[in-house]
């Protein structure tokens, strides 16, 4: 029988052990929070990312069924990451998780914005001018009409006769260059400028306006709403092909259209191209530098901007005030780079610039020293770098200690420590001159330090000269004394430690601490002084003298004059006969409420109650408590304690409890405690043992009559009943439901109405619970809590118990 049943009992525990590893593949534990990404494997990845599949959710939905387990943020992350490069299930919309991006998104295949490199800041210099070109510069149609636009078909022209003959009309210009002019009809104006074209409508309406010959009758020509013109822009720019732009258009707005030269087009001979001939060459540098735009020529139909790529380019960094990669012209020198950097700026070496250039196979370092600025030829690909001064100064010296104005100071041919001296406004009162220190540097720029005897100095009348960063440290007598201290205690209004000054006396230093403060007595004050030449020859011989004066309460002449000595302690004494008075409140159901000052420190309670004329009719004498201000604990003692609890090698959860509540007991003190009293007892027994002294800030508080009964803690429905005399702890708690599962009945407490508690005690196993008063709250406690069993370790706790139930059954077998 023993064998079939241990037989049984194994094949029960591999059934349990195989379950619950299936039930952990099949579904996600509860609590993942010790769970590591790198450790599921890669089965559980597959499963887990077909059942999000299957229900359609997104990885921020999974995410959050991750925190919901408990999961780490840091986990949560790697093991989306571990999901999705997973191969792609082929189901709805095809979601993808970006492990780069911080936001858990849902993000399409194919898009390709997630992950778009940032545009880098050209380096080339004038490239920023087309940084953002497309959207800010377009071509400005409200300026005057230019004197020499070339009319073409589509323009549309406004003809003004004013003066002793008026008239307005507007004309465009025909595909065939004709405008219809009224009187005189159609005029050919096409090819001409504005001025040509108003010269020639003039002649012709002069025999229409006789007074357009002498003058009297004006005419003018201006451009109304202007053509369409088509210019092409090639060569090394941005975005080259075919441009539309207004008939007032400009190279540079070609130029702005296009996005500008690339990092290696030329910005300083772009070409502007005109029936297959150059009519101009723009240099950009020309408008950056000087704001020149005279070749910033109105273009026409069909022009050509033509951008070449650049011949010589060379970078410029360093203590400049703009730094970059420069186009030269031929023979431009590094005095021109200079120049298009704006010069040096304030840190920079000016004597030489070095550099690296490229030759046929490899790179070497080029020199040039300032006097080649203007004649140093550069070739393209040179880079060159202007570095900051050195830390070093040529004519510093400094000097510090006891001068009206230390600091450093412009080193003077054949300069002296006199001369330093007289820079810094002179020496203080109480400067130490026979000893200055020099710390000098050699020529290897070590340190050394030498010693100036300037009381010797002046005496020989000699002169100690300076050198380069030298440094010169003057002394105060006072810096070099230890100083002295005198401590004054007791009622004064600043007591403490005051510099010993020499001759001061008693009475200066009562002053210095602000006096006397009201509760002080000029009798019996103690000097405590230290004594020379002690022997010691045994143990009990007196180290201190003490002296004992009395002084006026005024201040005046009595023993004012005392000379003190370095170290002494004078210890002041408070008036013996002057007691302050002891205030006390008392609140509640009493018939004088507010606050009393006692008549003498050892008044008690019961004469307090009589002072304030006794209870009212509702108060509930068995309640009566005080409330005292509660003495301040020892934190630091508490501390120590604690952290010695912690020091424990070997040490359990109570004694951590413990740990815990000390360590919170040291950060935050109650300021207040309640007494309980049996107030009927002492009404009966006045000035008995019972009767309480009262002490300063002590309140008595004497509540209302509650004729009910609080019942909390692990019961069913807590709850407040009337109190019923003769009733026991068992009916009240029958009354809020009984105990829950977690009460600890052994433990149940009641707590009266005076702050006082009592509990529930057993003896022979029969529970004796305390008797309850109107006013009474019953608490029941809660049960400490068991220790969970760890998921984790459930699996190897079963195969630990197979492994013994194997072992019990081959045992049983032989």
């Amino acid at each position: 029988m023993k064998k079939h049943f241990i037989l049984k009992v194994l094949l029960l525990s591999v059934i349990l052990l195989f379950h619950f590893e299936n039930s952990y593949s099949q579904q996600l534990p509860a609590d993942m929070s010790q769970i590591k990404a790198s450790q599921i494997p890669q089965a559980q990845l597959i499963q887990i990312q077909a059942q999000a599949r299957m229900n359609n959710l997104s990885d921020n939905e999974l995410m959050q069924e991750f925190q919901k387990r408990g999961m780490p943020e840091a986990e949560i992350k790697s093991l989306l990451e571990r999901i999705n490069a997973l191969p792609q299930m082929n189901q709805g919309d095809d979601m993808e998780y970006n492990p780069k991006s911080n936001n858990l998104k849902r993000a399409y295949k194919g898009t390709s914005d997630f992950f778009k490199m940032p545009e880098v800041k050209s380096r080339v210099f004038g490239a920023d001018l087309f940084g953002n070109a497309a959207s800010t510069n377009a071509v400005n149609l409200k300026i005057a009409t230019p004197q020499n636009y070339i009319l073409g078909p589509e323009d549309e022209i406004q003809i003004d006769v004013y003066g002793i003959n008026v008239s307005t009309q507007q004309a465009t210009v025909s595909p065939e260059g004709k405008v219809n002019v009224k009187y005189i009809g159609p005029v050919n104006v096409s090819g001409l400028t504005i001025e040509q074209a108003t010269s020639i409508i003039k002649s012709r309406l002069t025999k229409i306006y006789p007074s357009l010959s002498t003058g009297e009758t004006k005419l003018t020509l201006t451009l109304g709403s202007i053509r369409s013109i088509q210019v092409n822009v090639v060569g090394a720019v941005k975005n080259p092909g075919v441009v539309t732009l207004p008939s007032l258009a400009t190279i540079f707005n070609a130029l702005y259209i296009s996005g500008g030269p690339v990092d290696n087009g030329s910005f300083r001979n772009i070409e502007l191209i005109r029936n297959n001939k150059i009519v101009s060459v723009l240099d950009l540098y020309d408008f950056i530098l000087k704001g020149d735009q005279s070749k910033n020529l109105i273009l026409r139909d069909n022009d050509v901007v033509r951008v070449p790529f650049v011949t010589t380019q060379i970078a410029l960094a360093g203590s400049v005030h703009k730094e970059g990669i420069f186009e030269l012209k031929p023979k431009e020198t590094v005095s021109d780079v200079l120049a298009f950097a704006g010069g040096f700026n304030g840190m920079a070496l000016r004597n030489v610039i070095t550099g690296t250039r490229t030759s046929e196979k490899e790179k070497r370092i080029i020199d040039i020293a300032n006097d080649n600025f203007n004649t140093f030829i550069l070739q393209s690909g040179d880079s060159l770098f202007v570095d900051s001064v050195i830390s070093k100064f040529e004519n510093r010296v400094h000097v510090a200690g006891n001068v009206y104005k230390p600091g450093s100071y412009a080193l003077e041919p054949q300069m002296d420590v006199d001369r330093l001296i007289e820079k810094a406004q002179g020496l203080k009162e109480g400067s130490f001159i026979n000893r200055f220190n020099l710390v000098r540097r050699k020529t290897d720029q070590t340190k050394e330090y030498r010693v100036i005897n300037y009381k010797e100095l002046m005496k020989q009348n000699k002169k100690f000269y300076l050198q380069k960063d030298d440094s010169v440290y003057i002394a105060s007598i006072l810096e070099l004394r230890d100083s002295s201290i005198l401590t004054i205690n007791g009622p004064v209004k600043k007591p403490g430690a005051f510099r010993y000054e020499d001759s001061m006396t008693l009475g200066s230093l009562i002053i210095l601490a602000g006096g006397f403060l009201e509760n002080a007595t000029p009798k019996r004050i103690e000097i405590g002084r230290r004594k020379d030449n002690i022997t010691l020859k045994n143990k009990n011989e007196s180290t201190t003298e003490i002296i004992t004066v009395d002084l006026d309460k005024d201040l005046g002449t009595l023993n004012m004059d005392l000379t003190l000595m370095p170290y002494d302690i004078i210890n002041i004494k408070v008036d013996p006969f002057k007691v302050k008075q002891t205030n006390v409140k008392i609140s509640g159901e009493i018939m004088y409420a507010g606050s009393y000052t006692l008549v003498n420190p050892e008044e008690r309670l019961s004469s307090l109650i009589q002072r304030s004329g006794g209870l009212t009719p509702f108060a509930d004498p068995a309640g009566v408590k005080l409330v005292r201000k509660k003495e301040k604990t020892d934190t630091a003692q508490l501390k120590r304690l604690a952290l010695a609890s912690l020091n424990v090698s070997k040490i359990g959860s109570n004694e951590k409890s413990d740990t815990s509540n000390l360590l919170k007991q040291a950060d935050v003190e109650e300021t207040t405690t309640e007494v309980a009293i049996d107030f009927e007892y002492l009404q009966a027994n006045p000035n008995s043992d019972q009767d309480v002294t009262l002490k300063d800030g002590d309140e008595i508080i004497v509540p209302r009559f509650v004729n009910t009964v609080n019942i909390s803690g692990e019961v069913l429905k807590p709850v407040t009943v009337q109190f019923k005399p003769g009733q026991g702890v068992s009916r009240y708690l029958y009354e809020a439901g009984g105990f829950t599962k977690s009460a600890l009945k052994s433990r149940v407490y009641v707590v009266y109405v005076n702050g006082k508690s009592a509990k529930t005690k057993k003896l022979l196993g029969v529970k004796f619970y305390p008797k309850i008063r109107p006013g009474s709250s019953i608490f029941v406690p809660v049960k400490a809590l068991n220790r969970e069993v760890d998921p984790s370790k459930f699996g190897v706790l079963l195969s630990a118990f197979s492994s013994i139930m194997t072992t019990l059954v081959i045992i049983f077998k032989n």
